[in-house]
């Protein structure tokens, strides 16, 4: 497939897929216009709590970090969790009440927490995106761009324990006393060959976002996805053009 079908194809508003190995970029539309990140924002809030904690140490939960839109299973105010725990629920389940808990513990208030991942996004090279939350349910000034996601993304995952966390397809764990299980949104984890950490996003009007990492062949994809009705359409069209446009790194002779 060509690189004008693909682009006849992709319902995505801004792309940008990436061959970490050559340093390539192979596909980009509209990659440095901003849209609404939805919940890739938790990216960014795991990066900066690991930075603040090593994902060290525990979170009480306060009545504060609950008053938002409900998590598949909620925090409840006076319970004790690792913050190991809260950044697992974060990046598999997309927990917003684990964000506000996370920001608050770790910097003593939402807005303070808010202000410092700006502070990140521009010493990163972000200079197109912007954050008022740290879950990333639509408000406006909430704006990134694929180019912007992209090095957000490179950043969290060059983590080792955010990078194994993006990737993990279940966790167990108490809540209220209770056994839960809770399971990774990415629904090409496990089903798309290579596909590695990755984390999703959406709302009604953010509609779909993803950042994901797929390799194969020796060639690690990285993919940025924004503003798309479909990211699971658009994730595997654009990872089959990709790793179709590539060669395997080494020969069989070139091996041996």
């Amino acid at each position: 497939m060509s690189y004008e079908q693909v682009s006849a194809l992709v319902q995505a508003s801004g792309v940008l897929l990436y061959d970490a190995t050559t340093h390539k970029v192979l596909f980009a539309k509209n990659d440095d216009v901003p849209y609404a990140p939805a919940s890739t924002t938790k990216l960014m809030t795991a990066l900066l709590v690991y930075e603040k904690t090593g994902f060290k140490g525990d979170v009480r939960i306060k009545k504060e970090d609950t008053l938002v839109q409900p998590s598949h299973v909620p925090l409840i105010a006076g319970e004790v969790i690792p913050v190991y725990q809260l950044v697992e629920e974060l990046l598999i389940g997309s927990c917003n009440d684990a964000a506000l808990a996370l920001a608050r513990a770790c910097s003593g208030s939402v807005e303070k927490f808010v202000e410092e991942m700006n502070q990140k996004a521009q010493s990163l090279g972000c200079l197109n995106t912007h954050f008022v939350n740290p879950h990333g349910l639509f408000e406006p000034g909430q704006y990134t761009t694929a180019r912007d996601l992209m090095r957000i993304f490179q950043a969290a995952i060059k983590i080792p324990a955010i990078n194994q966390i993006c990737q993990t397809r279940k966790i167990h764990f108490q809540n209220g006393g209770v056994s839960r299980v809770m399971y990774n949104h990415n629904r090409l984890l496990g089903r798309y060959m290579g596909m590695g950490p990755a984390k999703t996003g959406w709302t009604r009007i953010s509609l779909h976002t993803y950042a994901a990492a797929c390799e194969r062949n020796g060639h690690t994809l990285y993919l940025t996805l924004l503003h798309s009705p479909d990211k699971w359409y658009d994730a595997r069209l654009l990872f089959d053009y990709g790793f179709a446009q590539l060669k395997p790194r080494y020969t069989a002779e070139e091996k041996f």
